[in-house]
Parts: C-alpha cells; structure tokens; sequence
C-alpha cells in the first residue's frame, strides 16, 4: 500500500513531522490490587482511520511478591495492530524474544524477583471506522501491600503518519 493511500478509506493525507511526546510526571502506583489502572499522562486519543507509530518506555518498580502487570487498551475497530516488546525486566534478565504481537489480548504478567524494570513497547496502529483512545494500563500481579510503580520519566513518542 502506498504511503498515501488506506486500502479500506481511500486516501490519507500524509505530511511528514516530527514526533511528539508525553511524560510521567510523577509516579504512579497501585498498591493491594490486581485491577488494571491507567497511566493517564501517556493516553492517547486516535480518531477514526488514523495511523499512527509509537513507543512506550516505561521505567517500573515492584517487589518480587507483587510482581508487574501491564495492557495495552485500544479502540474496538483496530484495521492493524502490530507491537513489538523489549527491555529488562525487574530483575534485570532482558525479556524473551516474541513474535510481533497482533491483536489485543489479555494483561501480560512480568515476573522477577528484583525492583527495578524497563518495558519497552513499539508498534503500529491503524484505526477503523470508531475513534477512541490507546491506553498504558498496569497493576500488581499478585495482590501486594507493597506498590508496583510506573515511575517518573516512563514516556510515550508517537507520530501520525
């Protein structure tokens, strides 16, 4: 498919740009609990047929109990769907080489025995016809009173293309 074309809609209006960013600002926590939380800072809105590549690097902190649990929320009428993960995890060990992941699952666990991790989260979306948003969700794995954190500095860079 040509850069300027959408198979599904016809023609796409394509300008090249620079990228754009959003940061953490300050920690986010969830302590006690295994629902899914957002990081509201790094929500995205994606209108209708829009295409867009992005990359999440989120610094994270938990205890070994807890653990890390994360989601990548999405809109409902996804045309493609592609996303690539790196990074260490909490105790340090780089994560396992996998396929590129392309569809919307279920939460991810990640589970180590350190503190400290970086998730790295690259990929690509195209929109259907629903505009909605693209969500950094995470909680503990395992119910803790000690917090697994999405630390300060954790960002989003994307672009529309």
């Amino acid at each position: 498919m040509a850069y300027n074309a959408n198979a599904t809609n016809g023609g796409v209006v394509y300008s090249p740009q620079e990228g754009y960013n959003k940061v953490v600002t300050a920690d986010v926590s969830v302590a006690s609990s295994t629902t899914l939380a957002d990081v509201s800072e790094l929500d995205l809105r994606i209108g209708k047929y829009e295409r867009i590549n992005f990359t999440y690097t989120i610094f994270y902190n938990t205890a070994a109990t807890p653990d890390f649990k994360y989601f990548l929320d999405t809109p409902a009428s996804l045309t493609t769907y592609r996303v690539s993960r790196g990074g260490n995890d909490h105790a340090g060990a780089p994560f396992a080489a996998t396929n590129v992941i392309t569809a919307e699952g279920s939460a991810i666990a990640v589970t180590a025995s350190g503190t400290d991790g970086c998730l790295i989260l690259s990929g690509t979306i195209e929109n259907g016809d629903t505009a909605g948003d693209l969500k950094f969700q995470f909680a503990q794995n395992t119910s803790d009173s000690t917090a697994a954190k999405v630390l300060e500095g954790s960002n989003l860079r994307y672009y529309r293309f």
